[in-house]
């Protein structure tokens, strides 16, 4: 499979050089850094695309418009390879290569380079997020593990949000009405001052998720979100944020299932944020940036029967970051960060977890001559746990002409265990079952990366494509163990965590970007994957002692998991098309497809089906943009078509959850 990518890249690269008639290294550096988007995550400088030692896809505000998208998970359909799933209508499941599960674990996620995964599952709750979509200016997605610039918890990837500046935003009131209880609004408040530019938004979300008699999944967010600059003087700026949500999220089955306890009720959430950064810029070649980020969650379900999933948490991080040029040919960032975290529960912890982590990284761009340039970085990362690993990247980029780019890369990233993998421990609780133990023996698990990659740009056709062939190798996966041991009630049944697997991803991707006449534009995102499993880890030999029968039934049920099941974690062939098309100055439509082959999420009653889904949008603009009383009315329709596919399925109750029909119309005017 590897070899036959490698010829489909070889003779791209064919045609990219006689399609531009350009021969490599004629003009000036200046050419390298012109066509391609600038990116700022991959390796933390900010780089032309074609010059980040990553894959990476940037998803902009217009791109986000056109989708229709209410939420931010569904605008990362957008993304190849990615995997977009719903527990419920308010649970969403966001997951790279493989292995979908409620918690994001696998993949680091940032806004405006602040870190939102959160212990003591270690994911992204993504409900909490307190960024209204009207405030995003871009996403950017490191397609890749990315542990060199951000350690740990990035072994798969980074989707970094990054919002709007406040000095180009303008006030605005918007509202979404719909079906289903689609009910938005949210308003911004602007001010550009002499030395300080803010910006201040408020919102409210509401809907009363699938329609599904079974099921109460509905959703209520009241977000606040503030941004501001203060101009200190020539060389030194503010960077000041605060954010807070207020989230409820309706659960439970209308009619109990005789097999779960799961009551109507509602779960609270509140999070909030506070984020200072100093900036310091004596010369367009050297900033130097100290931040400070503080983070805090309250989750609460009184009706739990457990109470696992109350508690509170807090993160407080000091960082900073120096980037400058060794000479002409090298740039290079360095920094460190320093991490508190602690958590607080009802029962999960006895007694309540903290952490303290550490880190060091450095990145040195090198252009070595006008048509290669290598990007090299390594973190080195104390997690808190006692583990202190080192994780290096090291990727060449090949310039064959002023257009067309080759990427050869590799690196090493872990990912670490969270407090409850490392250290649950609710055994003690009467008249229960499935409980959680920890397992403070788990080795982080490790994955090494090799990539090719092919970046170019064909202007006088309006066409670029970006396509990778990678794979990814991960040792020591963590999963449950289903027989880890029994309470001290024989018959209470313990849940926990081992490395039970070596889990090897492969897979091209693809981007083909198509523009004609200025006022179209189509982008076609495609993935081809697949995975394998072995086993490396067995399940806890205590319970084969007390129940020889259970034990050899399990085992036999481990062994199909990884040989059978784990193959199909992510689908063979999935994409997105988003076509958008301007009819006049006015008036604008767009539409997109989105496809996903079955999948099978581990320990799930079935397998998804195929999801084929068209989402379609028209909008029409009044008054001058960027002017008081412009705005935009805008109607939406979501699964136009009516497509059935089935959810994430983790109950036996949600087989035959399908998705649903969704229309919205948006209002929106500026003043």
């Amino acid at each position: 499979m590897i070899k036959s990518h490698i010829r489909v890249l070889w003779g791209i690269f064919l045609m990219s050089c006689v399609c531009s008639g350009a021969k490599a290294g004629e003009g000036n550096d200046s050419q390298y850094f012109e066509e391609f988007p600038v990116v700022l995550t991959a390796s933390r400088l900010k780089q032309p695309m074609s010059e980040a030692p990553s894959a990476m896809t940037v998803i902009d505000a217009e791109m986000i418009k056109a989708a229709g998208s209410r939420t931010i998970p569904e605008i990362l359909r957008l993304v190849p390879g990615m995997y977009i799933g719903y527990a419920s209508g308010n649970t969403p499941i966001v997951s790279y290569h493989g292995a979908p599960e409620m918690y994001t674990r696998r993949m680091q996620v940032l806004v405006d380079g602040r870190s939102i995964y959160m212990q003591p599952f270690v994911g992204v709750t993504w409900t909490d997020i307190p960024v209204n979509i009207d405030d995003i200016e871009r996403i950017e997605v490191v397609r890749g593990p990315a542990a060199a610039s951000y350690g740990a918890n990035s072994l798969q990837g980074v989707i970094n949000i990054i919002t709007k500046d406040p000095a180009y935003t303008h006030n605005r009131v918007s509202t979404n009405q719909g079906n289903g209880g689609i009910s938005d609004i949210s308003a911004r408040l602007t001010q550009q001052l002499e030395n300080l530019s803010y910006r201040f938004t408020v919102s409210q979300h509401e809907d009363q998720g699938f329609d599904f008699a079974k099921m109460n999944d509905g959703s209520r967010a009241l977000q606040l979100n503030f941004k501001g600059d203060y101009q200190l003087n020539n060389e030194n700026y503010l960077d000041m944020q605060l954010g807070y949500s207020d989230t409820a999220l309706s659960q439970g089955f209308i009619e109990q299932p005789f097999n779960i306890r799961d009551p109507l009720r509602t779960i609270t959430s509140i999070s909030d944020f506070q984020q200072i950064e100093w900036h310091h810029t004596p010369s367009s070649d050297s900033e130097l940036k100290v931040s400070y980020h503080h983070t805090a969650r309250n989750y609460q379900d009184s009706a739990d029967p457990k109470n696992i999933d109350n508690f509170q948490s807090h993160r407080h991080e000091l960082g900073f970051q120096h980037t400058f040029n060794l000479n002409e040919s090298n740039r290079v960032v360095w920094g460190g960060n320093l991490r508190y975290e602690s958590t607080a529960t009802t029962i999960l912890f006895q007694p309540a977890k903290s952490l303290q982590g550490k880190q060091l990284f450095v990145n040195d761009e090198w252009r070595l001559n006008p048509s290669f340039l290598l990007n090299a970085g390594a973190m080195l990362e104390d997690d808190g746990w006692g583990n202190r690993r080192g994780s290096p990247r090291i990727a060449l980029n090949y310039h064959a002409t002023p257009t067309q780019t080759f990427r050869v890369g590799t690196s090493v990233a872990y990912r670490t265990p969270s407090m409850v993998e490392y250290g649950a421990n609710s055994t003690y609780l009467p008249n229960t079952n499935n409980n959680l133990a920890g397992n403070p023996n788990l080795r982080p698990e490790k994955v090494i990366s090799r990539e090719i990659g092919y970046l170019g740009e064909f202007r006088d056709l309006g066409l670029s494509l970006d396509a990778r062939i990678y794979e990814d190798r991960i040792s020591d996966f963590t999963f449950i163990d289903p027989t880890v041991r029994f309470s001290p009630n024989p018959m209470e049944l313990v849940w926990g965590f081992a490395n039970l697997f070596a889990v090897k991803y492969q897979g091209i991707e693809s981007t083909l970007k198509y523009s004609w006449n200025q006022a179209g534009n189509l982008t076609l995102n495609f993935s081809h994957q697949r995975a394998s499993c072995a086993i490396t880890g067995q399940l806890d030999p205590t319970i084969g002692q007390l129940d020889p029968a259970r034990a050899l039934k399990n085992n036999q049920a481990f062994q199909v998991l990884c040989q059978n099941d784990y193959g199909m974690t992510v689908p063979s062939d999935s994409g997105s098309l988003l076509l958008t098309q301007k009819f006049s100055e006015r008036i604008t439509a767009s539409a997109a497809y989105y496809q996903q082959e079955p999948t099978q999420i581990l320990l799930s009653w079935q397998p998804q089906n195929r999801m084929r889904r068209v989402d379609m949008r028209l909008g029409y603009e009044f008054g001058h943009r960027g002017r008081p009383g412009a705005g935009e009315i805008a109607l939406t329709l979501q699964n136009a078509f009516q497509d059935n596919y089935t959810q994430y399925v983790d109950f036996s109750q949600k087989v035959g959850f399908i998705g649903n029909r969704r229309a919205w119309v948006t209002g929106s005017m500026e003043f």
